[in-house]
């Protein structure tokens, strides 16, 4: 299916602006559709607090609430007119938990942009965006912008962690529109400890015999995690090659794949150097 429908999740904070960025040259390179999407909890309380709460001052604060969401629309149009994108833009407000309205509208669209989970990995209360219920429940691939990160003309090279596990295979398909646009592609394999070179239960399959068929010209790269781990080795190579995405699998269960996508996904969604394209 070709990228014709993009969602961005902005609260105008510095990785969902980086978001945007990211999808206007996506919108741009593809001749898409985008729109930005605020999904916010309304604040509540329980009952024996809210009835000692005049139903004025209740009201004032649902304006209040109602009011930054707009100001956020209006962040959000300000930016992608200063970007001097001219094509098809919209955006939407909804109320509610936020993981699910964003998994929810991305059912509507072919991909969802977000900014980094950082802020919701690191934070033990998890009572704002859990990215891994937004994986699991949107159904359609994601792609993170790191907060730091420097939007840049796309230099049509992209990497993809591959180690044969369903997840992977996930990934990839769903990816593929976008990697056969790229110029060069890194395929990246795990070496963990030393032992023979190996890509999954199949090894006489070639992934990249399969790639060149879609007119794909990929390379594979066979990273030594025995030094730094796996989730260092794939972020290593991303700081070294700069690739404009990083396309991997998120919580697969093969050998390799309970480790790379368990543990090695929160590690790279926490340090990510790189757009990261996930699916699940």
């Amino acid at each position: 299916m070709a990228i014709k429908d993009l969602l961005v999740a902005f609260n105008d904070d510095a990785g969902a602006r980086n978001a945007l960025y990211f999808g206007l040259r996506m919108a741009r390179k593809y001749g898409a559709a985008l729109t930005g999407i605020y999904a916010y909890q309304p604040q509540s309380y329980g009952g024996s607090v809210t009835r000692w709460i005049p139903d004025d001052v209740l009201e004032n604060m649902a304006e209040a609430e109602a009011e930054s969401a707009r100001e956020i629309e209006k962040a959000f149009h300000v930016q992608v007119k200063a970007a001097g994108h001219k094509g098809e833009v919209h955006f939407h407000i909804e109320r509610g938990r936020a993981d699910l309205m964003l998994a929810r509208a991305a059912r509507y669209h072919d991909l969802l942009l977000v900014g980094s989970f950082v802020s919701a990995l690191k934070n033990k209360e998890r009572k704002a965006m859990q990215p891994e219920q937004l994986l699991e429940r949107a159904g359609k691939p994601i792609i993170i912008v790191p907060a730091d990160y420097e939007v840049r003309p796309f230099k049509e090279e992209a990497a993809v962690a591959w180690d044969a596990s369903r997840s992977a295979a996930r990934a990839l398909t769903d990816a593929m529109q976008i990697l056969e646009t790229k110029k060069k592609l890194d395929i990246l394999t795990i070496n963990p400890d030393g032992e023979e070179e190996r890509h999954g239960d199949m090894p006489e399959r070639d992934i990249v015999a399969h790639l060149k068929r879609h007119g794909i010209k990929a390379n594979h790269v066979l990273l030594d995690a025995a030094a730094h781990g796996i989730a260092q080795a794939i972020l290593g190579h991303c700081a070294e090659s700069d690739p404009d995405v990083l396309v991997m699998g998120a919580f697969g269960r093969s050998k390799i794949g309970a480790v790379l996508f368990g543990g090695v996904t929160l590690h790279i969604l926490e340090n990510m150097n790189v757009p990261v394209f996930m699916s699940h």
